[in-house]
């Protein structure tokens, strides 16, 4: 595969600025990050191939500053819902995300309104199922994470200390109460007028598929697609996978 030219720059949005990454041509495709990592990846180098694919770094993670007010999953859901703003092309994003990257494209898409075309999330955390919550990411050891969350764990991403702080953090500020789940999301999810594709890894051990199906049921417009040879992070362990049904979904007219 040829590599993109991958630029790297800041986009400065609403007061904040946000270290953001971009390839690829086509039409807009604005990309939610993890909360592992926030690198360029073979997956988001196969979308850049029909895309032009921006990849910032999520507000406190990775290389983005993180502003005062951002205390939780809203907060940061209306800042996006900025970012979506200023890099739509007449008027339109398509919006992706993957696990905490794809709760916080469907909260986005819920405040950012029309202008979000498509959205396309995996292993997408959020919804509240009583007796099934998802398991506690902050009481396990970073070996027991890789365990639940990869079948393969030689494919668990390299992240650098400083990164990975700063991103365990963030996580624990956007989800630490209640754990990983909104009682509001499933009252919301109706709101959200654009197609929606929840991709679920076969094997999901950290999120039972039951919560994709949940979204599924109950967002207006949406379909569940399951990945093979995977756990919570098809776009790690199977990037062709799941960026061929991405890329399927999102080019839908």
């Amino acid at each position: 595969m040829t590599q993109s030219s991958v630029s790297t720059g800041e986009l400065a949005v609403s007061g904040s600025k946000l270290h953001m990454r971009q390839a690829g041509s086509g039409p807009p495709l604005l990309y939610l990050h993890d909360e592992l990592s926030s690198a360029w990846s073979p997956f988001l180098e196969l979308l850049s191939k029909r895309f032009h694919v921006y990849a910032p770094d999520l507000p406190g993670f990775g290389e983005s500053a993180r502003p005062d007010w951002i205390e939780s999953i809203d907060d940061a859901a209306f800042l996006l819902a900025d970012v979506a703003d200023a890099l739509a092309e007449d008027g339109r994003i398509a919006v992706a995300g993957a696990s905490l990257g794809g709760w916080l494209a469907l909260e986005m898409a819920l405040r950012a309104g029309p202008v979000v075309s498509r959205v396309a999330v995996a292993g997408c955390p959020g919804i509240a199922i009583a007796g099934d919550p998802p398991a506690d990411y902050f009481i396990l050891t970073p070996e027991e994470r890789t365990a639940l969350f990869f079948n393969d764990p030689s494919k668990a991403p390299e992240v650098d200390e400083d990164h990975m702080i700063r991103n365990e953090q963030m996580t624990a500020r956007l989800v630490w109460q209640p754990r990983y789940v909104s009682p509001k999301l499933g009252g919301r999810l109706h709101r959200l007028r654009a197609p929606v594709l929840v991709a679920w890894g076969r094997d999901d051990r950290f999120l039972s598929r039951a919560h994709g199906e949940a979204l599924v049921e109950g967002l207006p417009d949406a379909e569940l697609t399951v990945v093979s040879g995977s756990g919570h992070f098809p776009a790690i362990e199977q990037p062709q996978a799941l960026a061929d049904s991405f890329m399927s979904f999102l080019v839908r007219s």
